[in-house]
């Protein structure tokens, strides 16, 4: 079990299960919510449950382009990243209270990355999606 939560505790989460990837987006909403890029916990989102504060978590359009909302806490504006979208959670690691068991692997939306930002580790890198086998 993988516990999160916000700065002043007032969402708090779980998550069951093995995530499927540890990965650094680098996409324009990353970058604006979080600075150079965001680490991002992915899994199935039948694995993650909210266990306080549902009502206080926003969900903020990201623009005509994407179809995902941005979360974050009402109370004290800790990013949430998407939370469950379709089938997948998409967990801003930030928010992580525990070690997820797992290490980043790849770098994600690479082409949205800015030019001044250079990525200087061996980690696989995508221009857009990445999609983890599990």
């Amino acid at each position: 079990m993988i516990n999160g939560s916000c700065l002043c505790g007032a969402v708090k989460f779980k998550i069951s299960g093995e995530p499927s990837s540890l990965s650094y987006c680098h996409c324009s909403r990353c970058r604006k919510a979080a600075g150079v890029f965001s680490a991002v916990l992915i899994g199935k989102a039948d694995d993650l449950k909210v266990t306080a504060g549902q009502e206080k978590i926003a969900k903020v359009p990201t623009g005509p382009e994407w179809t995902l909302e941005r979360c974050f806490c009402k109370e004290c504006g800790t990013s949430l990243g998407d939370m469950v979208t379709g089938d997948i959670y998409v967990v801003a690691a930030s928010a992580l209270d525990d070690d997820p068991g797992i290490r980043p692997t790849v770098h994600i939306h690479t082409k949205s990355k800015p030019d001044w930002y250079q990525i200087d580790d061996n980690l696989k890198k995508f221009e857009g999606d990445y999609i983890p086998d599990k």
